[in-house]
């Protein structure tokens, strides 16, 4: 009958309407990557790159023995841009990458220099801890604090507002300012916002399920959100210093093909994300009472590390 239509397109209707608003952040976010495609193969196209062919001179220039090594500035630019030709094209020659995926790899470990490893490695270190920070946030607050989705989201939503004009202010810094300066300040600071959020008194005892509330080396709600918004800040910007950096020291050889530098962060990113995800559902597993200190202890001395690697090799990372 026609009740009977009625009421069924209007239980339809209902389905559709919260099946929207309860996916609706999917929905948006798969528009938004489909009209991003169709920008993409309308409009990109792969750009001259200066800075590649100015890193491939200078690599093959480096190499070479004799008074060519001298590279003063009495040589007329006509020469030097005759050598940039020559170099680049004896370049492309010997750093032609193979065809076969397994000698593809091979390849790419090969060229694998001393400071690529130190700024993969700072990577994955930023990766796992900002996933150990980030991911057991709910969880934490709920257990130690009661907070309920709300709060978290309101983190959440303070981290956004902060890391953008954050990261933005250490782009313009960087203009004047090395890497290698701007990395070790972020990492100390980080370093130090990972060490409020170490509780100390929980070292000594439990005595509560929440936490030791009233020690004063006890992480209280303060403490946690203003060593929480520390780390995340300071690493966040710290990733933008690092894919800098990385872009300095990444011979050219990793500059294109498949296997390049920027599948090789995706690939250090994505297992530190992940070594992060197991870490904390081992921790948990073993110890939900000490989530806190069994996620970020370990993370501060990775930290620490870090800094200490960034000090080590300070001339490495001043290309």
């Amino acid at each position: 009958s026609y009740a009977s239509h009625k009421n069924l397109l209007f239980l339809l209707f209902l389905f559709c309407l919260f099946s929207f608003f309860g996916t609706s952040p999917g929905f948006l976010m798969a528009t938004i990557w489909t009209i991003l495609l169709i920008i993409y193969a309308a409009k990109f196209e792969e750009p001259r790159r200066e800075g590649l062919l100015e890193q491939q001179r200078n690599e093959k220039v480096s190499k070479l023995d004799g008074p060519l090594v001298d590279r003063t500035p009495s040589m007329m630019p006509d020469q030097m841009e005759f050598d940039h030709e020559t170099v680049v094209s004896h370049h492309s020659e010997e750093q032609e990458a193979p065809k076969n995926f397994c000698s593809q790899v091979r390849f790419a470990l090969q060229h694998i220099t001393g400071p690529l490893r130190i700024c993969l490695f700072l990577f994955f270190s930023k990766m796992f801890t900002v996933e150990s920070l980030v991911s057991v946030t709910s969880a934490l607050t709920k257990n130690r604090y009661g907070w309920r989705i709300e709060q978290v989201g309101t983190l959440g939503c303070i981290n956004g507002i902060l890391t953008i004009p954050i990261s933005t202010f250490i782009g313009a810094m960087s203009q004047s300012v090395q890497d290698r300066v701007l990395m070790t300040w972020l990492v100390s600071i980080a370093t130090f916002g990972m060490f409020l959020l170490i509780d100390i008194s929980d070292l000594f005892g439990t005595p509560t399920e929440s936490y030791n509330e009233g020690n004063i080396f006890a992480v209280g709600e303060r403490r946690y959100v203003m060593g929480y918004l520390i780390t995340f800040c300071s690493l966040q910007a710290f990733d933008s210093v690092i894919a800098s950096n990385l872009s300095k020291v990444i011979p050219t050889a990793l500059a294109s093909g498949t296997l390049n530098s920027g599948l090789l962060t995706t690939l250090v990113g994505t297992l530190g994300s992940a070594c992060g995800d197991v870490f904390i559902a081992s921790i948990g597993f073993i110890n939900l009472r000490q989530l806190m200190n069994g996620l970020f202890i370990p993370a501060f001395f990775i930290l620490v590390f870090a800094l200490y690697l960034i000090r080590r090799n300070y001339d490495l990372l001043a290309a």
